[in-house]
């Protein structure tokens, strides 16, 4: 029998790390440009709240992509964990606006399991 393929732990979480930095920081830009461009030209407030619901979604997805590609199970964890708390935003009151305060310890959770 082959033994199983070994993991660099550390490789994996720094590529899985730098991927959720880059498409976290993506999905809130857009979020960002989209609420600028609305300066200039206004959207109405249920298309606004549909482009950052579609973020959210959005996010959502690339969260749930990258979790279980995470060797390290504290990374895994805190993807997981934004996941969940980005899901409950989504189902509650406020899923069509920006801000998200609920969402602030996982983020945080996320930047200091990847070392930022």
């Amino acid at each position: 029998m082959a033994p199983s393929p070994t993991v660099d732990v550390a490789a994996n979480s720094k590529q899985v790390c730098d991927a959720s930095l880059v498409f976290v920081k993506k999905h809130y830009v857009a979020m960002a440009d989209d609420a600028i461009a609305a300066i200039d030209k206004p959207v109405s407030a249920k298309e606004a709240g549909a482009k950052v619901r579609g973020h959210y979604t959005a996010l959502l997805q690339d969260l749930r992509t990258s979790a279980p590609t995470a060797a390290d199970p504290q990374v895994r964890t805190a993807l997981e964990t934004l996941a969940a708390g980005v899901e409950k935003h989504l189902a509650g009151p406020k899923a069509t606006e920006i801000e998200a305060p609920d969402l602030d310890p996982p983020l945080k959770a996320l930047d200091t399991v990847c070392g930022r």
